[in-house]
C-alpha cells in the first residue's frame, strides 16, 4: 500500500516555497558578491523575471485548488 508523505496541496505549496528560497537566495548571494555595476543591472532584470514567474506560479497554484474561480 502506497502512502503519500504530503497531500497534493501541501506538496505544491512546499514546491512554491522551495522555488522562492532557491531563486531568491541565488539572486541575493550573487548581488552581494558582484562588484560590476552593469552585471548588477542585468541581475536586477533577472530578478524582475523571477518575480513575474513567482506571481504566475502562485496564480496557477490558486487555480488548481479553486478551478471554478
Amino acid at each position: 500500500m502506497k502512502k503519500n508523505l504530503f497531500s497534493k496541496k501541501s506538496g505544491r505549496i512546499l514546491g512554491l516555497m522551495a522555488f522562492i528560497a532557491t531563486g531568491g537566495g541565488l539572486i541575493v548571494s550573487t548581488a552581494i558578491k558582484e562588484e560590476n555595476f552593469y552585471k548588477t543591472e542585468i541581475l536586477v532584470i533577472f530578478g524582475c523575471f523571477f518575480a513575474v514567474s513567482l506571481v504566475d506560479h502562485y496564480r496557477k497554484l490558486l487555480w488548481c485548488f479553486n478551478p471554478g474561480k
